[in-house]
């Protein structure tokens, strides 16, 4: 059993992502999605997935694997499988420097 849930986990990864270049506010089918990325000249669904679908999509990626290293992280220094962000103040010192930048205008001076 474990020896195919690796990659019965990768192909599921890669049949979501797949789903998720294809869904939004205008749906296409693999198809119009393979050959909108094939054609040279620019077009609405090249533009779309290469500006917001795939980024959001790498993001995404990017994001939970991080979520899920640093959870293993954790778990693994402390020796203690329900080990959470809180168990070292982890959540409080991120929002306490959330409030410092919101209060002294941080986040505006990048913009």
């Amino acid at each position: 059993m474990s020896r195919w849930l690796t990659p019965a986990l990768l192909l599921l990864l890669v049949v979501l992502s797949i789903a998720s270049l294809l869904a939004g506010t205008i749906w296409w089918s693999p198809a119009q999605l393979f050959a909108g990325l094939a054609d040279r000249t620019p077009n609405l669904v090249q533009l779309v997935v290469t500006e917001v679908r795939l980024p959001r999509l790498l993001l995404a990626l990017l994001l939970g694997g991080i979520l899920g290293l640093s959870g293993a992280v954790l778990q693994g220094l402390l020796r203690n499988p329900l080990a959470e962000p809180g168990l070292l103040g982890v959540s409080s010192g991120a929002s306490l420097g959330a409030v410092i930048a919101l209060y002294y205008g941080f986040a505006t001076s990048f913009t």
